[in-house]
């Protein structure tokens, strides 16, 4: 990474944690500055052609759900699990929905974070022989997501893409959208702080550089 993405992300962490600590529950009260310019620093796109699985994640039951289901039919990967617990029942109905037959779909119902959405899927991962995952999930977390993912599973190589909803194109979606990014500024250090799990990701797979 960087100096200048370095000194970037402490402006951004120290912007957001002035901002979203009296704000955070507002939908209009936080500077779109976290999505309209640290979108690029939160976000990243890792793409697979060819994937065991793919992981969507809880959290957001509409976006995600409809892209793991057009990256199935585009034969992606023969296998779905649904990851997190809540909104798990809303996205198996929007998979099978979309054509994703049942016996294709696999669940983790019970994590509640991003670190244990990694540690709670590992065992049903390597139960069913995954080498190669790819994990959807909204474009503000992908950063976030894969770096734990490749932290806390090194065995598996993992590409990830991003999901948006349309209603973030919408004014008080777009606010929404920022708020999730806002949190994104403070979960990264938190979970590097915390958890030991760096900003940056594998290039690659396991033993790649990082970025």
């Amino acid at each position: 990474m960087s100096f200048k993405k370095i000194l970037l992300w402490l402006v951004l962490v120290n912007v957001a944690a002035v901002a979203i600590l009296p704000t955070l529950w507002l939908s209009s009260g936080l500077p779109t500055v976290f999505i309209d310019w640290g979108l690029p620093l939160l976000s990243i796109e890792r793409p697979l052609a060819k994937a065991d699985a793919i992981l969507v994640l809880g959290g957001e039951s509409e976006a995600r759900p409809i892209a793991g289901a057009r990256l199935y039919q585009q034969g992606i990967a023969p296998l779905l699990f649904v990851i997190g617990e809540g909104d798990h029942a809303e996205s198996i109905r929007l998979l099978r929905e979309r054509g994703v037959p049942a016996e294709r779909i696999k669940v983790e119902p019970k994590s509640s974070s991003t670190l244990e959405n990694a540690l709670f899927s590992r065992p049903l991962l390597e139960a069913a022989g995954v080498q190669r995952a790819l994990i959807v999930t909204s474009n503000f977390h992908t950063r976030r997501v894969l770096s734990t993912f490749q932290q806390r599973i090194p065995t598996i190589e993992f590409g990830i893409t991003g999901a948006r909803r349309q209603w973030w194109d919408t004014p008080r979606g777009h606010a929404d959208e920022n708020r999730g990014a806002a949190q994104e500024f403070l979960k990264i250090p938190a979970y590097w702080l915390l958890y030991g799990v760096p900003p940056w990701v594998r290039a690659g797979p396991p033993g790649a550089l990082t970025q």
